[in-house]
């Protein structure tokens, strides 16, 4: 079975706000037969496809290894090394996922059909990110290769699923949230229903960002009372307190858990953003 590989070199992420343009947009893509090794890093060899890692300026990214990582297979099933020498780690991410792969970890077979592996910059404002899509019969619902490879430089939303799996259920009944309520968590939560991995973030920037609000007092206020009401809600299922922002992270994996109805809110924040961007082609 393939593996399809989406890269995208995300930069000026201590800057960033709006999160989209580097959750869907596609520098490079690949498509690894079984069989090939996939390799990557400053100057990456002995593998069959061969990807250095560059700085945003073009020059090859000091803060990596020269073998940072490899993707092969193992007992018929894709799996990710560490290879480096050095404490870089690799980060396993989706929706409800996350998990530290470091030079001392056993091969981490892919968990999902959908993954992001991440390495980041020593100052953490560049994030190399590679989508990692499972093709054939471990990935039912997917379609076949190469629907779902956009063209090189473009950006391109991921199907709803690729960012809708979380490793809990919730016991309690779903919550009632209105479209409303549903567009707002889906701007609040959107990098984690992505499955990005986590960073710290100005979540009330990115909110109104999101939901194209200025951000000035008044929609900072209306923005609180939105969310004042929506963790009540959300503390009354779990049993537990959700206020304050010392919360938040219970606050989002509780969003996390109830994905399956925000499809249409993220579908709606994607559309919105791609009607506005046209894709920007990198050098490489």
């Amino acid at each position: 079975m393939p593996l399809i590989v989406l890269y995208r070199q995300a930069a000026g992420l201590n800057r960033e706000i709006d999160p989209r343009a580097n959750a869907l947009g596609i520098d490079t893509r690949w498509l690894v037969r079984s069989g090939a090794a996939f390799g990557f890093g400053r100057a990456p060899s002995e593998v069959d496809i061969a990807v250095p890692l560059m700085t945003p300026t073009g020059a090859p990214e000091p803060s990596m290894p020269r073998l940072a990582g490899r993707i092969s297979q193992l007992r018929g099933r894709w799996a990710v090394e560490n290879r480096s020498t050095t404490g870089t780690k690799l980060l396993l991410t989706a929706p409800g996922l996350y998990r530290e792969i470091t030079r001392h970890s056993p091969p981490e077979l892919l968990p999902r059909p959908r993954q992001w592996l991440t390495l980041r910059s020593a100052d953490a404002d560049v994030e190399h990110r590679f989508h990692l899509i499972v093709q054939g019969p471990t990935a039912p619902g997917f379609p076949p290769a190469p629907h779902p490879i956009p063209p090189p430089d473009a950006v391109a939303p991921a199907p709803p699923d690729a960012r809708a799996e979380a490793t809990t259920t919730a016991a309690a009944p779903p919550p009632a949230w209105s479209p409303g309520d549903a567009r707002t968590l889906a701007a609040f939560c959107y990098p984690e229903l992505c499955g990005l991995p986590p960073r710290p973030r100005d979540r009330t920037r990115q909110t109104l960002s999101l939901l194209n609000r200025a951000h000035d007092q008044a929609n900072e206020k209306w923005l609180e009372r939105q969310l004042a009401r929506l963790r009540r809600d959300a503390a009354e299922r779990l049993g537990t307190d959700l206020r304050g922002e010392h919360r938040t992270p219970l606050f989002v994996d509780h969003v996390v858990q109830h994905h399956a109805l925000l499809g249409p809110a993220l579908r709606s924040l994607d559309e919105e953003f791609l009607a506005t961007h046209r894709p920007v082609k990198r050098s490489r």
